[in-house]
């Protein structure tokens, strides 16, 4: 009884090994690459150095310095072009002091306290010696036509027409000339002003040059 029970033990000692030849097998297989490795990690990049205290800051601040520059240059050419534009616009060809052989076509006669001027499109010519000289708009003359190209402004409830340094306010016989009244901003002085520091003289009346209410470069006047 006893040696049966050990031949069974045996038997399924012998079925519950591993089989030679299959771990023989097993080890060729291995060898011949058929179980693959998989990749390591990448290398860590190298830790960047920390960065100096207040560095970015000073860098943004540079950044934002130039910008302002930038920006500031840009304005100031915009202004000096604008004025230009509208001086020359505002003022037509004519020039204070210029003298003329001839009269325009169209052209009137005006007196004011006894002097007697020739006005054409919002210019003011006074004869001599055979010749037309260019002067500045005499404050009180009055005229039937305004130039077409007047700018107008509406200061205190009054409609003014601004041409060539004068302002033109109505009249019972047309418009009457007067000088731009103080903290009006016109919005150029025609050629032939003067400037003194930040000061700006045309025809009797000064000015300061200023940023009007719709951010367009002008002029204001201050008085005589």
């Amino acid at each position: 009884m006893k040696t049966v029970t050990k031949i069974v033990a045996l038997l399924v000692l012998s079925i519950s090994l591993p089989n030679p030849m299959v771990m023989a097998q097993q080890r060729r297989d291995y060898s011949g690459g058929s179980i693959r490795h998989r990749p390591g990690p990448p290398p860590r990049p190298h830790p960047r150095p920390p960065a100096r205290p207040g560095a970015g800051i000073a860098a943004g601040a540079a950044i934002q310095a130039h910008a302002r520059r930038e920006m500031y240059r840009e304005i100031r050419d915009d202004i000096r072009d604008a004025r230009r534009n509208r001086a020359l616009f505002l003022g037509g060809l004519a020039i204070l002091g210029a003298i003329t052989r001839s009269l325009p076509p169209r052209h009137t006669t005006v007196i004011v306290q006894g002097r007697t001027y020739y006005y054409a499109e919002g210019t003011y010519y006074i004869s001599s010696g055979g010749q037309y000289t260019v002067v500045a708009p005499p404050p009180g003359a009055i005229v039937t036509v305004i130039p077409q190209n007047s700018y107008v402004i509406v200061w205190r409830g009054v409609r003014y027409h601004y041409f060539n340094g004068v302002c033109y306010a109505p009249h019972a016989n047309g418009y009457i000339a007067t000088a731009p009244p103080p903290g009006m901003i016109v919005p150029g002085l025609p050629q032939g002003y003067t400037q003194n520091g930040s000061v700006y003289s045309y025809g009797g009346t000064q000015y300061t040059e200023v940023l009007g209410p719709d951010g367009e470069p002008g002029f204001q006047a201050v008085g005589p």
